[in-house]
């Protein structure tokens, strides 16, 4: 069976991430994943493997670049290339709300890690692969916290840098055929409900013009569209899904 493209996926054991990869999957794309979590990364492996999809799997932390080379290595070895990269890692480490005065440097360095070191790993070794073919997608995910957030300033600044990265990335490799965009999610139901907040995604959704959250899927049409080529050319572009709020984002 001929895989349009060859996509590899960070966090793709989360609700993101397996949203983002069955959509992409069933649109005849071959996945190499990575997840921190081995039990998560099987349960999506194994899904896709029984719906007939073309698929790896690469369990390991996503700020290290030795899983990115190896995930990437492991891509070039079984289809001979990437195509696209779509970096769903990203999170909070520690509590989920602290004031900056009371934020620790481990929170801090960690959720900076998680947010930006691990696309930046990802992004160096899975473009050095798109550089040579001279063509490739890559998406990363974001915030609309990066215009600022309060009592998650750490959180805030890596998806403010990730931002940037995506946009400097975009005008760096453009004229060697690669495009690199951002998707600005809002609150999303599972990401947030996992951390024992969901009151706070229902408020959320109960003042956006939409009158709605976002679901993993409302991501996942996003990133479909970015890794597709209906959007060949778009790049240094932030894609916002938010229910209508945050329209100047």
């Amino acid at each position: 069976m001929k895989f349009d493209k060859v996509v590899l996926i960070s966090a793709a054991g989360g609700p993101m991430g397996a949203a983002i990869a069955h959509r992409l999957s069933s649109v005849g794309y071959a996945l190499a994943l990575n997840d921190r979590s081995l039990p998560r990364l099987t349960t999506v492996v194994d899904s896709i493997t029984e719906d007939g999809g073309e698929v790896l799997g690469l369990a390991g932390d996503a700020t290290m670049r030795s899983t990115a080379h190896e995930l990437v290595k492991a891509a070039v070895q079984r289809w001979g290339r990437v195509d696209a990269l779509v970096n769903v890692a990203g999170g909070v480490r520690g509590p989920l709300n602290v004031p900056l005065e009371d934020l620790n440097d481990e929170d801090w360095a960690a959720t900076v890690d998680l947010n930006l070191t691990s696309a930046f790993v990802f992004m160096q070794e899975a473009g050095r692969v798109m550089l040579s073919a001279r063509g490739g997608k890559i998406v990363n995910i974001g915030s609309t916290s990066w215009s600022g957030s309060p009592d998650r300033s750490h959180y805030a600044a890596s998806k403010a840098a990730l931002f940037a990265l995506t946009r400097s990335a975009a005008t760096q490799w453009a004229p060697r055929g690669i495009n690199v965009n951002i998707v600005i999610p809002g609150a999303t139901v599972t990401t947030v409900a996992d951390r024992g907040d969901g009151t706070w995604v229902d408020d959320w959704a109960d003042h956006n013009p939409l009158g709605r959250p976002n679901q993993p899927d409302d991501i996942a049409d996003a990133v479909e569209f970015l890794v597709s080529e209906s959007s060949r050319n778009i790049s240094g572009q932030a894609l916002t899904v938010a229910g209508g709020l945050n329209p100047s984002l």
